[in-house]
């Protein structure tokens, strides 16, 4: 889309309460009180990867595929009821919309990430050595 002509960009990050200890999110929200789904961050890309470097990983790959990290707009959300990392992105531009929501399991070693994300540098590193990208 960012070749037809992007207007706006939003990512949103919905994580369990345990996936935002370490972060400002403590800050903004009692992770251990937490009954319902509530707003951490809301922002650019650009401060939501300076502020949450473990956890902004897809805003920056979202940002770097769109409009830019202070053209694309990021919100951080801590869900106690959420059992997944669950990455939402919307983007709106002269071809039309685009809506995506991604629901993956939290890496058994790092809560903070998705499981896939090791799997996705792999592809990148295949893609490398490859005749065909995918």
């Amino acid at each position: 889309m960012r070749l037809g002509g992007l207007d706006s960009v939003r990512y949103r990050s919905i994580k369990p309460p345990a996936a935002w200890r370490g972060t400002p999110a403590e800050q903004a929200i009692d992770l251990d009180r937490i009954e319902t789904q509530a707003v951490a961050y809301r922002g650019t890309a650009r401060e939501a990867a300076l502020l949450y470097p473990k956890n902004a990983n897809v805003a920056a790959t979202v940002a770097l595929a769109g409009l830019g990290f202070d053209r694309t707009e990021v919100e951080i959300v801590a869900d106690p009821a959420a059992r997944y990392n669950t990455h939402e992105i919307e983007a709106e531009g002269a071809s039309g919309t685009l809506a995506l929501r991604l629901v993956n399991l939290p890496s058994p070693e790092n809560p903070k990430t998705s499981a896939l994300t090791a799997l996705s540098l792999v592809r990148a590193l295949l893609n490398e050595a490859s005749a065909v990208a995918i």
